[in-house]
């Protein structure tokens, strides 16, 4: 009887922690790009669903499954509200909007349910089943992992709030714990026990059009940070045909200038690595950049699935492509202009042919480890470190066929230099130097002594903190390494898969128990630490706009890792049990599409980073021809620039930053007999 008590208490310990933890952050006002408007909307629609669930469950006479369905649905949308979304996801701590209590009623109301539910019989033989098959250290340690990874510790160390970040850890912890015994008590009320048997390529499919949806809506098909904007410009530069286009007249520089684009005598170009931008090109020949992703995105899926089916089992391939095809993190890289989502399709390539290619020397398998060799050789064009770690780990793999397997090593050695050798030929057209990338060269000019590079060291970084607390302290040391790391940590048990108790709790379950873990599972998780702790000695951290996505490359790994958890769930459940477990996840996977990923776009990715696609709505409404267009708006100046052709020809307009009537007039005299409009504030 006590054991059942507990959601109870969780509840009244979470509003004693929510009423002491409030003047901690009392004087930092909510953070999100949606108006209180917007959120409404998107929780009345979560309310429906919840309904909607229920009268389905209901109409089953499955009343309790629909009632707990329904709650893990709209406790998980209430928890995703008191979110602070942007930066560094926090609990929101005040009663401003009122609708904060109104969330914390029905969490209250979450627990209540599953005290109700676990107090019967079959609830308390389920805990003490669940203690049992489980081990108290272990659960212990558990629940230690999800408290700790609920928040990031990044601000909290940065402001000295050690007080906050105690009670912010404690009210997620108790939150989350609140989640999963939901979802234990799901397991002893009546309900469907066989989940259906998604096809991959419906799976795939789904991935693509959710993508590409978020990318026509909340991402509103424009560019949201700075690398976006530079890979469009660049892939707009090699669908004409050419590397770079010609540096625009001297006096217009000031006003098309831009952080990564850089001006190299004669030659204006983006500093990044060609890879991606090529790729991109083709999206741009068809009039749809947007819709390249979306589309690697459901093919990566697929490959996932086929490569999961040769090396571990079909109902693993399943279930790896469900929990990628709903993935916020996958769908909201899959929806933006980033290079990720083509990283991991090339590596998803390199494999799936190596996988092909068995252990033989025939004609078929040496040409499938020449692609294989090819595709993870483009990797390192997209993303060098991307390319060395997981080109060096798929060669490690590959050694073990010899002799056998003496033409396939040859040949994905030929194919990786070859295609990887572009980079080097792309860093010598503009550096003259095979090793000394532009971007490389980029940062050495605008920051002088100190350099973007990897390793530790006062001179590691930018010259002054201007990354606030994405860079807490100058230069770059083992400690901002683990502060780094334990973000990233994080910021994946928050998207990894969407489910707001904890995304990684599958993964520590895996790692704790490990019981079932195959030989691929190792190496994935030796792909994993690598991959991150290869990223360790970077000063800096991706964490802040669509997930860790510096660690993106870790996403298989993370996902297989995800499986074996959930498998190793399902192997220590009672027989008459295990079938639940699918209807479970595939539960979960729902409410993170419907709830998770839908919040990501209303409270954070539309106009993330003052980007807006305002003022090309503005321009495609009026005829502007091949004027000159000066824009002082609100939003991001990134919102007017990415829309010029990099060659910046007769034809079509050229959208500037407005530095005033003097600099203006040079720029007017710079382009004769130009119209010229004024666009003010942009909202």
């Amino acid at each position: 009887m006590r054991a059942c008590l507990v959601p109870l208490r969780w509840c009244g310990v979470a509003f004693a922690l929510w009423a002491c933890a409030g003047p901690v952050w009392a004087e930092e006002p909510t953070v999100t790009n949606a108006t209180l408007t917007e959120m409404r909307i998107w929780f009345a629609a979560m309310t429906a669903a919840a309904v909607l669930l229920l009268a389905v469950f209901w109409s089953r006479r499955q009343l309790l499954f629909g009632l707990l369905g329904g709650a893990v649905l709209l406790g998980s949308a209430a928890r995703l509200w008191l979110t602070q979304p942007l930066w560094f996801p926090r609990l929101e701590i005040s009663t401003d909007p009122p609708e904060n209590l109104i969330m914390l009623a029905i969490l209250a109301a979450q627990a209540g349910l599953t005290f109700f539910v676990l107090m019967r019989p079959a609830g308390r033989a389920a805990i003490r089943c669940l203690f049992a098959q489980a081990g108290g250290l272990r659960l212990a340690l558990l629940v230690v992992l999800i408290a700790a990874f609920s928040i990031s510790a990044t601000p909290y160390i940065n402001y000295g709030y050690y007080t906050a970040f105690g009670l912010q850890i404690g009210v997620g912890g108790v939150l989350s714990l609140v989640q999963i015994a939901t979802l234990v008590a799901v397991f002893t009320v009546s309900g469907p026990d066989h989940a259906p048997r998604l096809p991959v390529s419906g799976l795939a499919i789904f991935a693509t059009l959710v993508s590409a949806t978020l990318a026509w809506t909340a991402f509103d098909r424009v560019p949201h940070v700075e690398d976006e904007l530079c890979y469009l410009f660049q892939a707009r530069i090699f669908a004409s045909g050419a590397l770079w286009s010609p540096a625009p007249p001297e006096a217009a520089q000031p006003a098309l200038d831009y952080f990564l684009l850089d001006i190299r005598d004669d030659r204006w170009l983006s500093v990044f690595a060609p890879g991606w931008s090529a790729v991109l090109s083709l999206g741009v020949l068809i009039g749809a950049p947007w819709l390249v992703n979306p589309l690697l995105t459901g093919a990566s899926v697929w490959l996932t699935h086929d490569i999961l089916r040769r090396t571990v089992s079909r109902e693993r391939a399943d279930l790896v492509a469900l929990l990628m095809a709903t993935s916020p993190w996958v769908l909201a890289v899959g929806a933006s202009l980033m290079a990720h989502s083509a990283t991991v399709f090339m590596v998803l390539v390199g494999l799936w042919c190596l996988l092909r290619a068995g252990s033989g020397s025939t004609l078929r398998d040496i040409a499938l480890a020449f692609v294989a060799g090819l595709a993870l050789g483009w990797v390192f064009v997209i993303r060098p470190l991307d390319g060395v770690i997981v080109g060096g780990l798929a060669g490690l793999w590959l050694l073990r066929r010899l002799p056998t397997g003496g033409g396939q090593v040859a040949t994905y050695t030929a194919g990786g230099v070859l295609s990887g050798s572009a980079f080097l030929l792309f860093n010598y057209a503009f550096t003259e130097q095979f090793l000394l990338t532009p971007q490389a060269d980029y940062f050495v000019r605008i920051w002088g002594d100190t350099g973007n590079a990897f390793g530790f060291g006062p001179t590691v970084g930018p010259p002054e903190k201007n990354f606030g607390a994405l860079d807490m302290w100058p230069g770059h040391s083992p400690l901002e390494g683990l502060v780094n790391m334990l973000h990233g940590f994080a910021a994946l048990n928050m998207e990894l898969l969407g489910w707001v108790f904890g995304s990684l709790i599958p993964v520590w379950v895996a790692l704790l128990w490990r019981n079932s873990l195959t030989k691929f599972d190792w190496a994935m998780l030796l792909a994993f630490l690598t991959i991150i702790g290869a990223l360790f000695f970077y000063w800096f951290i991706g964490g802040f706009y669509i997930g860790p996505r510096y660690w993106y490359t870790a996403a298989l790994p993370a996902l297989v890792l995800a499986a074996a958890g959930i498998e190793e769930i399902n192997r220590r459940l009672p027989e008459k049990h295990r079938g639940r477990l699918g209807n479970v996840v595939l539960l979960l996977c729902a409410v993170s599409v419907v709830s998770f990923t839908s919040w990501r776009g209303v409270s954070k990715y539309q106009n993330y980073g003052n980007y807006s696609g305002d003022i090309r709505r503005m321009a495609q409404a009026g005829d502007i021809g091949n004027a000159l267009v000066f824009v002082s708006a609100h939003h991001n100046i990134g919102s007017a620039l990415y829309l010029n052709d990099p060659f910046l020809p007769l034809d079509k307009p050229i959208f500037l930053r407005d530095l005033g009537a003097e600099q203006n007039a040079a720029v007017i005299e710079a382009f004769p007999g130009r119209e010229v409009i004024y666009l003010g504030d942009a909202n």
